[in-house]
């Protein structure tokens, strides 16, 4: 799990906390409030008319105010307890913290209560470091609650309790947001991943598919190849069916030029010539006819290669398209897991 910055108010609803310390506040009398890093985040519950209408209403009583805030909170971190601790008013605090997955994000403030009767004097000093009138100051702080410390410390645990609570609380939701948060990036990603393939299988799918093509305009070839072999022994057994009857009309002519004599001589050399290349033509037919022959074996090794590749790629098209159309499937049912 990537660890990542946490804002009190990411992992706990205002709402929820404002009406939490409102329980508080009304069960103990005290008041009560919620603040992150920064500073309050929910409205005081049950403050005391000596902090909200003079001490925070001073620019540097509010600013101390702050302060106590956030050093109460750190030092109930490092104790692993409720601290319990004036504030710069005077007044009895008590803060304990909210820590997420091993940082302290917040912390819940209780007190503005006093556990002995005030100091006036000491209020009078207070009142003029911060601005404020010292008699108004010393009245308002005259109502201020007086408490037991018994009642300030079990206070003070109970706070710590509720704390702890909403630690577990925020903890929870962060560890369930930050899975979510992983898990939409680790689906996106198997997306992305998808996409790729399902594009590279699409262009396999297409050059299986101009490879199909091909082969199928070879085989017409092969075929008007085979076409054209079969017109050519035609022509060949019409060549050899002459060479043969040049054969015999030698044959004949010699037979009749020894009958005429020596009148006949050069008639027989002329036959002897037609016969010679009769022959001739009936040796290179019959060589011819041998090529062709190798070339229409050749042709039907071939033609039978092809339809045997074409079944071939016919299969592997038929299973990319149902790969193809599988990984489709599975990316919008990942489309709806992460959406969820």
């Amino acid at each position: 799990m990537v660890k990542k910055e946490i804002n009190l108010l990411d992992v706990i609803d205002r709402v929820q906390l404002q009406s939490l310390q409102d329980a508080f506040a009304k069960a103990t009398g005290m008041a009560a409030l919620a603040t992150d890093q920064n500073g309050p985040v929910t409205q005081l519950s049950n403050p005391t008319d000596f902090c909200m209408n003079y001490t925070r209403k001073s620019s540097v009583g509010c600013e101390r105010c702050n302060l106590c805030d956030l050093k109460g909170g750190e030092q109930a971190k490092k104790t692993g307890r409720p601290a319990v601790y004036y504030c710069h008013g005077g007044l009895v605090d008590f803060a304990s913290p909210i820590i997420v997955n091993g940082e302290q994000i917040g912390s819940l403030i209780g007190g503005q209560v006093l556990t002995d009767e005030p100091d006036l004097d000491k209020f009078r000093s207070i009142a003029a470091e911060i601005g404020v009138d010292p008699d108004e100051y010393v009245e308002a702080v005259k109502k201020v609650p007086i408490v037991s410390e018994e009642k300030v410390n079990n206070a003070a645990e109970l706070l710590f309790k509720m704390a702890q609570a909403l630690s577990q609380v925020g903890y929870e939701k962060y560890r369930i947001s930050q899975e979510h948060a992983d898990s939409a990036v680790l689906f996106a990603e198997v997306h992305n991943d998808y996409a790729v393939i399902n594009d590279k299988i699409e262009k396999v799918n297409t050059a299986i598919k101009e490879l199909s093509e091909e082969f199928d305009r070879l085989r017409e070839k092969a075929l008007e190849a085979a076409k054209t072999v079969t017109q050519t022994d035609s022509i060949l057994k019409y060549i050899q069916n002459v060479a043969t009857q040049m054969t015999l009309l030698g044959f004949n002519a010699s037979i009749e030029a020894k009958h005429v004599g020596e009148a006949g001589a050069g008639f027989n050399v002329i036959a002897q010539e037609v016969r010679q290349l009769a022959e001739q033509t009936s040796s290179q037919t019959h060589e011819i006819e041998d090529v062709l022959s190798s070339v229409r074996s050749s042709i039907g090794g071939i033609e039978k290669e092809i339809g045997a590749a074409m079944e071939k790629i016919n299969n592997n098209v038929t299973i990319v398209d149902e790969l193809s159309r599988q990984i489709a499937e599975t990316s919008e049912k990942i489309d709806k897991i992460s959406n969820t």
